[in-house]
């Protein structure tokens, strides 16, 4: 198993006049969702890569019986704060759960898998939480499964076109933002037509560290070198090099159904 049961106890030393992420999760549960079932504490709070915003990330499980007339209907979420943490509470019942983690596994981005797999049992009131935590770690580890072709060829074109216009751009600001564009372009096709999980925001760059650190620090580099420098070559060298992988650039000759979407 990846996750478990944390302690309590306080670390001024981290968390300054707060408490420990684990005994603060455990409160809010306790004070917001008296009627939980289970409730996981997950994200980059329990880990090294803990930063001094870090929030609170609890997916919370109720019975859809026994859903209180003043919240709404599940699934939602809603922000909060408690202790001195910002608290984010993603509530759902087991049937809307397995729904978003068949979005999240659609969009291989899996958000609300990973809080499951990856947490901390704060709230079992039923003894269900093995079993949920067991499934959504077999989720993880069977991975999103092999790319859609469709899906590879609308990336392989949005980038080439992307490259072109970033080849062609003389004005400041546009280039900047068509890098940063190019920059998370690259590092997703990368990771697609690799069979691993994506990620978005900071998840990004975090699942390239653990995929291939060789090509993200080429990408901070290369994008680093457009935006001091307004240099587009080391950025470019390394997103033709995925484009390769994925099956080179794409541009004439490419059609989508309706169905498809364009990566810009």
């Amino acid at each position: 198993m990846t996750g478990g049961r944390g302690g309590g106890g306080h670390d001024g030393g981290v968390y300054g006049d707060r408490p420990d992420p684990v005994s603060a999760a455990t409160a809010f549960v306790a004070s917001r969702f008296a009627d939980a079932r289970t409730a996981f504490l997950g994200g980059g709070v329990l880990g090294p890569l803990r930063t001094p915003t870090s929030d609170l990330d609890v997916v919370v499980l109720l019975d859809p019986a026994a859903e209180a007339p003043d919240r709404p209907p599940t699934p939602y979420r809603e922000t909060f704060e408690h202790e001195g943490w910002i608290a984010e509470a993603f509530v759902h019942d087991e049937v809307s759960l397995r729904h978003w983690w068949e979005r999240d596994a659609a969009r291989r981005v899996p958000s609300l898998i990973r809080m499951v797999a990856g947490g901390v049992v704060v709230l079992d009131r039923d003894g269900g939480a093995d079993t949920v935590q067991r499934e959504a770690t077999a989720l993880m580890v069977a991975g999103p499964g092999p790319p859609d072709a469709a899906e590879v060829a609308a990336r392989r074109y949005g980038l080439t076109s992307l490259l072109d216009d970033m080849a062609g751009c003389d004005d400041e600001a546009e280039l900047v933002y068509i890098a940063g564009a190019v920059l998370r372009e690259v590092g997703e096709l990368a990771l697609l037509v690799a069979g691993e999980w994506l990620g978005s925001g900071k998840g990004l760059p975090r699942r390239l560290a653990d995929h291939d650190p060789d090509l993200l620090e080429r990408l901070v580099n290369g994008h680093r070198h457009v935006v001091t420098y307004g240099d587009t070559a080391v950025l470019h060298k390394a997103a033709v090099d995925v484009l390769v992988r994925a099956g080179g650039a794409l541009l004439v000759g490419y059609r989508a159904s309706g169905a498809a979407r364009a990566h810009r």
